[in-house]
């Protein structure tokens, strides 16, 4: 397998990674559009990992992976803890958060 396609990932999940540290909700948007296709340019290729190269370049792409998935969950977390100063503020902060029929946090 060419790395070209790995590579072309790894630029792409920085790119996330980025936008995501940036608080950036168009770059964020975008890189994660951006990801999914280079995974899906991967995908229709059917890999294999065989080479030390291609190895290599995968193991980068499960680190970012994991480094963006860490990000992430910082940010649903500081969101969370966001609606919850909010929902005090509003004297609402002792009901339990609740998802309503709607979809939407129900307090």
């Amino acid at each position: 397998m060419s790395t070209a396609a790995l590579e072309a990932l790894i630029a792409e999940q920085k790119a996330l990674i980025a936008a995501l540290d940036g608080d950036d909700v168009e770059g964020i948007a975008r890189s994660t559009a951006a990801v999914e296709d280079a995974l899906l340019r991967i995908n229709a290729l059917k890999p294999r990992f065989v080479g030390n190269d291609t190895k290599a370049l995968a193991q980068e792409a499960m680190a970012l992976t994991e480094a963006a998935r860490v990000r992430v969950n910082v940010l649903a977390d500081m969101t969370s803890r966001r609606l919850g100063r909010l929902a005090a503020a509003t004297g609402k902060g002792k009901a339990t958060q609740t998802y309503g029929r709607t979809g939407r946090m129900a307090y």
